[in-house]
C-alpha cells in the first residue's frame, strides 16, 4: 500500500466531483476525475485482485510520470479544471437535453497541462465511483480508500435530474465489474432499480471501509471542506463558501415525492448512515 495513491469512490451525485475540486486546492495534491476508461481492465476479469494491480500500475507507471515529467494530467475537465459540479443547469439552458429535459455533463476527457508545484511523493487521488465501488474489496488491500455519501433522497432526486445511466437504474461501469448486478436488476421498475443500486453502493462502503473513511456530503458543506481532512490533513485549513444542493430547485417535485415514498418504505443499508427524519426534512 502506498499512502500517496488514494482511491475515491461514493454514490454517484454525492459530491465526489466537489471533493476532487476541493482537494485540488491543497498543496502537493492532485485529484483526477475518472481518468480510467471503464473497459480498460475487463480482460483481467473476474480476477479483482489483478484489476487492482492494474490500477496500481496506472497510478505509478502512467499518471505519475505524465504529471511529473510532462506537466500533464489526464482527467475529465471543464476548461482544463475539475469543476465542483460536472452538469449543466436547468432544462432548456446550455448543458441540458431538450429531448429529456435533464441536465447533461459538459465535461471533456483528455490530457491538459497543469502548473502545480509537486514533490516526487505528492498525493494522487483518483475518483471512479461506479468502477471503484465494484472493486472496493480488492482496492482497500492496496490503497487508502474513501467514499462520499449524501442524503439518499437528494441522491436519488439528482439521479433523476441528470442524463446518466442511473436515471434508468443502471451503472454500466459497476455492472462490468460486478456481473451479478444485471440479474438482480431484471424485472424491477425504474425506481426499484435505483433503490437496489443505492443499496448496492452502501453495502460495499459499509463492508469494506472503516466509518471514518465514509464522509457525508453534508459534513463537507457545513465545514467549508474541512471534513476532507480525513483524506488529507491539509484540508483542515479549507474554509470554502459551500452551499448545500440537497434542496435543489431543479429536482422535479412530483417525482421526488414518489421517490421519497418508495425510499421511506424500503429497508436499505443507507438507513445506517441517514435517518428517515433527515429524508422527511427535505420534503
Amino acid at each position: 500500500m502506498k499512502e500517496n495513491n488514494v482511491i475515491l469512490t461514493g454514490t454517484p451525485r454525492s459530491g465526489t466531483t466537489l471533493t476532487c475540486h476541493l482537494l485540488n486546492k491543497l498543496p502537493d495534491v492532485l485529484a483526477l476525475h475518472e481518468p480510467i476508461g471503464p473497459n480498460r481492465y475487463l480482460h483481467l476479469m473476474p480476477d479483482h485482485d489483478a484489476v487492482a494491480g492494474g490500477i496500481g500500475r496506472f497510478f505509478n507507471r502512467q499518471m505519475r510520470p505524465l504529471i511529473l515529467d510532462e506537466g500533464l494530467v489526464q482527467t475529465k475537465h471543464r476548461a482544463g479544471e475539475v469543476p465542483d459540479n460536472p452538469f449543466g443547469s436547468a432544462a432548456g439552458e446550455s448543458g441540458a437535453s431538450a429531448k429529456t429535459g435533464s441536465r447533461q455533463s459538459d465535461l471533456q476527457k483528455g490530457q491538459v497541462a497543469h502548473d502545480k508545484e509537486l514533490s516526487e511523493d505528492f498525493t494522487l487521488v483518483i475518483k471512479q465511483p461506479a468502477m471503484f465501488s465494484a472493486l472496493l474489496a480488492a482496492l482497500v488491500e492496496r490503497f487508502p480508500s474513501y467514499a462520499i455519501i449524501r442524503n439518499p433522497l437528494s441522491t436519488l432526486a439528482s439521479w433523476n435530474s441528470v442524463e446518466i445511466p442511473l436515471r434508468q437504474g443502471h451503472a454500466h461501469a459497476a455492472e462490468k465489474y460486478d456481473p451479478s448486478l444485471p440479474e438482480h436488476l431484471e424485472g424491477l421498475d425504474r425506481h426499484g432499480k435505483q433503490l437496489y443500486m443505492l443499496s448496492w453502493f452502501y453495502e460495499r462502503f459499509e463492508a469494506n471501509l472503516p466509518p471514518e473513511n465514509i464522509i457525508r456530503y453534508e459534513d463537507i458543506v457545513s465545514s467549508g471542506g474541512r471534513a476532507l481532512s480525513r483524506i488529507h490533513t491539509a484540508a483542515s485549513e479549507l474554509d470554502e463558501p459551500l452551499e448545500s444542493k440537497n434542496k435543489n430547485p431543479l429536482y422535479d417535485g412530483d417525482e421526488t415525492r414518489t421517490i421519497a415514498e418508495r425510499l421511506l418504505a424500503s429497508d436499505g443499508p443507507y438507513w445506517r448512515f441517514y435517518s428517515p427524519a433527515e429524508v422527511e426534512a427535505l420534503l
